[in-house]
Parts: C-alpha cells; sequence; structure tokens
C-alpha cells in the first residue's frame, strides 16, 4: 500500500506514551532488544554491543483537526530542535542521573514536553495512506516525519 505525504495543521490535545527516547538499529530504524552487553534488532538481525547503541526521539499525540481525533507519532531528528539536543545526548544525561533520581528526572522532561506541546497548533508532515488521502477526515494513529511550530 502507498502513502501520500500531506502537510496537516493540527491541535495536540495530550501525549500518548512518556516514552520519548528508545534504542533504535543503526540499519532499519526499529527498536532494540537489550540484553546483558548487546542489543539486537528483531526486524534486521543488527547487533552492537549497548555502549554502541543509537537513539532516536518518538513522540506520540492524540490530536485534532476540524471535527477529528486521531494519533500522530513523530520519530527522529526533526525533533532535535524542540528538545535542543540530539536523543543520545538526552539519553547520556538521563543515565547519568539515574543514581541521583532518574525517576525526578523522568518526570521534568514528561512535564517540560506537555508544556511545550499540548494545546499548540503544529504543522505535521504526515504519512497518510492512500486510501485515506482521498477522504477528508483523519483517523488511526499516523506517522509524522515533520513538525513545524506556525
Amino acid at each position: 500500500m502507498s502513502n501520500t505525504r500531506a502537510l496537516v495543521s493540527c491541535t495536540i490535545l495530550s501525549l500518548q506514551d512518556t516514552c520519548f527516547i528508545y534504542p533504535c538499529c543503526k540499519g532499519c530504524l526499529s527498536r532494540l532488544i537489550q540484553a546483558s552487553r548487546r542489543a539486537t534488532c528483531g526486524r534486521c538481525g543488527f547487533t552492537c554491543d549497548l555502549q554502541n547503541v543509537d537513539h532516536r526521539y518518538r513522540l506520540s499525540f492524540k490530536v485534532s483537526r476540524n471535527q477529528d481525533i486521531f494519533g500522530v507519532t513523530v520519530f527522529g531528528g526533526c525533533l532535535n530542535p524542540f528538545f535542543g539536543i540530539t536523543a543520545g545526548c538526552l539519553q547520556r544525561f538521563i543515565d547519568s542521573e539515574k543514581t541521583d533520581g532518574a525517576h525526578t528526572v523522568q518526570q521534568l522532561l514528561v512535564k517540560a514536553v506537555e508544556d511545550c506541546f499540548i494545546g499548540r497548533c503544529v504543522i505535521f508532515g504526515l504519512k497518510v495512506p492512500h486510501n485515506i488521502a482521498k477522504t477528508s477526515s483523519l483517523s488511526g494513529q499516523l506517522v509524522a516525519c515533520q513538525i513545524i511550530s506556525p
């Protein structure tokens, strides 16, 4: 099934998930499964030592547009300007704070993301399934490759 790309203005209603960073495969960008000293990609079989794992942003929102309410997940480097730092650097900071209250760091991060995004109107560059692109309404969980503050 092919996708169409569309710029869509939406208002962010809420976060769907508070896990903003994930360890990703360098090949296919899928989530890595971490074991004792190694990480493995279940999709393509890539493996690496834990200290060499890349991290990637993933924000999942509930949004509204006109009368429609649907989900949008944004991945990757397009979120760097919002966080002011790469996902890998932020993960290293979070890891360095684990002994001194990582729970507090995670709570502060969630609060900052909520304050930054909830209630804002943004423009998403969406990958819209071809069958939905022909209709006037959006539904389900869509993937965005771009996020722009108007």
